[in-house]
């Protein structure tokens, strides 16, 4: 895939550093002019103290959130402001919704071509629908969202994520291990608790791994660990390629696959999860993938003792990013990655 002369901008949020991986598989594609542009905030003397008395004397710690989220949108809309009209051949966007109107305002001007995609459900950041009809391909993760919402929205598109394939080094695998490492999030903790024990009764190695953030520790586990920042999305890659199982637990407010779900595909691993969207999937095998319905675990001791069984090479390249960015900027040949159902 070699494009040159093609200008892209791609806008997405700096959480996770997932834009340095977008960064790198655009240069392995070619995208020699191609910006990523992830604005973090860092705070001011004057923002920190007023976040500190805030946070830890009146007991407000919406914040530096607030503040955090007006910077990004600004910001933004600063770079954007640098470039004539038409520059960007594309632009994809992710997390439409953090951005204000003037600053779509400026995406639109510079912008020959516009695409959004949300990698949340919809209607868990309403304002998102206010902005769908500004972009000319709108893509939502959440396979429930584009059959609901495509009547209003002629733009509404179907998409899952996908997995990164600049290349990687080869490591040793540990096959009997399984890993899991995400946000601590109360609404999972139950579930994820559940699959722990669970898998205890095997013989595995559980390397489970939970980001708090600003919350303190909310409990002792002899098998999970905490820390108060997260690793890169490049290092989690390099350790999630080591491990033989990879661990998945849903999110309450959509039924979109994580990432997790492409990295067992892109390196032919089992995945163990509660989300039953995944059996929508023309990827979806049971000797691959074990899912947790209704906190029923039977069959999952045949399930880790079985083989894995090999996915078609059209079917792994259909959820690689280069696939993924075609589909976006609609430059075929590619393959559409929505349900089958």
């Amino acid at each position: 895939m070699t494009n040159h002369d093609k200008k892209l901008i791609v806008i997405l949020p700096p959480e996770f550093e997932l834009y340095k991986a977008i960064e790198k598989n655009l240069k392995y594609l070619g995208f020699s002019k191609a910006i990523v542009l992830a604005p973090k905030f860092r705070h001011t003397f004057k923002t920190l103290m007023v976040n500190f008395v805030l946070k830890h004397i009146l007991g407000r710690k919406e914040y530096k959130k607030r503040i955090a989220a007006a910077y990004y949108s600004k910001r933004v809309g600063q770079v954007l402001r640098r470039f004539h009209s038409k520059y960007f051949d594309y632009a994809i966007v992710m997390r439409s919704d953090m951005l204000e109107p003037a600053t779509i305002d400026e995406l639109l001007r510079v912008a020959v071509k516009t695409t959004g995609y949300q990698w949340d459900g919809l209607e868990r950041f309403p304002r998102v629908f206010e902005v769908i009809p500004c972009f000319d391909r709108f893509f939502v993760f959440d396979p429930n969202d584009a059959p609901k919402y495509k009547s209003r929205y002629p733009n509404l598109l179907s998409c899952t994520n996908f997995y990164f394939d600049f290349p990687m080094p080869n490591v040793e695998v540990n096959p009997t291990e399984v890993m899991y490492a995400g946000a601590y999030l109360e609404n999972r903790v139950g579930s994820l608790l559940k699959m722990v024990d669970e898998l205890q009764k095997y013989n595995l190695t559980l390397n489970i791994h939970l980001v708090l953030g600003w919350r303190s520790v909310a409990f002792e586990h002899p098998i999970i660990t905490f820390s108060k920042k997260g690793v890169g999305f490049l290092t989690y890659l390099k350790a999630s390629q080591k491990a033989g199982i990879l661990l998945d637990i849903k999110a309450c407010e959509h039924n979109g696959l994580s990432f997790r779900v492409f990295e067992a595909i892109r390196y032919s691993k089992k995945l163990i999860t509660d989300n039953k969207s995944v059996k929508r999937y023309d990827f979806y095998r049971p000797e691959n993938i074990f899912v947790v319905e209704d906190g029923c675990f039977d069959g999952l001791g045949a399930f880790l003792a079985g083989p894995y069984m090999p996915l078609s090479e059209e079917i792994k390249q259909k959820y690689s990013f280069t696939n993924w960015l075609r589909y976006a900027l609609d430059l075929p040949p590619y393959q559409a990655t929505n349900s089958k159902t």
